[in-house]
């Protein structure tokens, strides 16, 4: 996720209040005096406290995962080495650690059940989110692949493909299949899979739907969003659309390196090398674009000056400029003084202040917010 800029120095001079006027006088001070005989002379003042710190880790993190029950990250080291961690957020200690022997690049986590898929372009374990122990071995599969609440598995020695149900630690079926898989997908009722020369599909049972021999340009191992019944993969310079229920349903446009896809209103919203592109999910029309923005899920973009704005996701005009911040969903993180204020943007309310962060992204998910903070260490609160 890209970095955001929060200016600590910017200051707005108060604005000096009008002297009041002998009519508002006894009114406010008739409204204090009710307050004092009804909350009685001690009763404190509301005061936002520290949202309470749950899990942090113990040094720089690459790819990191925040789920509602726990926290994953990763961290690589100069031998190849990778370090997988766990944190529960219920109690904030560590799970579990797990070195792996890693040489794919920075691996995607992918939660799918009782199971972490840890998946690079070359590489991907399948890990006990308990333990951290392997609940597949490794040798059982060449490329392992999230598919919704299941994993792909693909044998390149033995050209199969399997669909591994994790809940019950068996493969739900198995069917020869020669080509590797660059790209896996699933929705309710099918499973695509992507590979060099085509695009194929099955049912959830594993019968043969359809399959085309058109090419995606995604190049490698693009990224995947499934946004209702439709397959978004961003590849190296381009975004392609394929609806499963009709594989050769599909269009491609070229885009400079895209990174991320969401749903903004009626369009899909996809960040990357240009800013924001909005594109009309049937036929890759591109509505609007900026290039100082990024973002756009439930109609807020941030700006590259830091300013956080809700729009219209159908046209691109701005309905609202909720300034200086951070988006983390419903919240926005904003200069408070000496320290961080978590805001609902939608009405103002603050939820709790971080206290010493330094955030460069934010995600929340349920009743926790977590930020990879400037020098890449990550910590979790738990929302007041």
């Amino acid at each position: 996720m890209p970095g955001v800029m929060i200016d600590l120095d910017r200051t707005v001079a108060p604005s000096r209040p009008a002297p009041p006027s002998a009519r508002v006088l006894p009114a406010a001070l008739a409204v204090v005096l009710a307050s004092v005989f009804l909350l009685g002379p001690s009763a404190p003042f509301a005061r936002v406290r520290d949202l309470p710190q749950v899990a942090a880790t113990a040094g720089p993190s690459g790819s990191w995962l925040l789920t509602g029950t726990t926290m994953y990250s990763t961290h690589a080291d100069t031998s190849g080495r990778l370090d997988v961690a766990a944190w529960s957020l219920a109690s904030g200690a560590a799970l579990w650690q797990r070195k792996l022997d890693w040489f794919a690049g920075i691996p995607a986590l992918t939660e799918a059940g009782p199971v972490l898929v840890v998946s690079g372009n070359d590489d991907a374990r399948i890990l006990d989110v308990r333990t951290g122990e392997d609940r597949v071995d490794p040798r059982a599969y060449t490329v392992a692949r999230p598919a919704g609440s299941r994993v792909a598995l693909w044998d390149g020695a033995a050209d199969t493909l399997a669909l591994y149900d994790p809940a019950t630690g068996r493969n739900l079926w198995k069917q020869n299949f020669p080509d590797q898989p660059h790209a896996v997908a699933a929705t309710a009722d099918h499973l695509l899979v992507v590979t060099d020369i085509g695009a194929t599909v099955f049912t959830t049972g594993g019968e043969l739907v359809d399959a085309t021999s058109r090419s995606v340009a995604a190049g490698g191992a693009p990224v995947v969003k499934v946004l209702g019944d439709r397959v978004f993969l961003l590849g190296d310079n381009s975004v392609t659309m394929i609806r499963p229920a009709e594989v050769r349903t599909m269009w491609t446009i070229p885009l400079l390196l895209p990174r991320t896809a969401v749903p903004c209103g009626a369009r899909v919203c996809v960040s990357g090398g240009p800013g924001l592109s909005a594109l009309d999910p049937g036929t890759g029309y591109l509505a609007w674009d900026d290039v100082n923005w990024i973002g756009g899920e439930g109609g807020v973009v941030r700006t590259a000056d830091g300013r956080a704005l809700l729009i219209d996701p159908d046209t691109g005009e701005v309905r609202r400029d909720l300034g200086h911040g951070l988006p983390a969903g419903d919240l926005l993180i904003r200069v408070d003084g000496d320290s961080l204020s978590v805001v609902e943007w939608a009405n103002g309310r603050i939820r709790g202040r971080l206290p010493a962060a330094t955030p460069s992204g934010c995600r929340r998910t349920g009743e926790h917010l977590a930020c990879q903070q400037a020098g890449g260490q990550v910590r979790v609160w738990r929302l007041l």
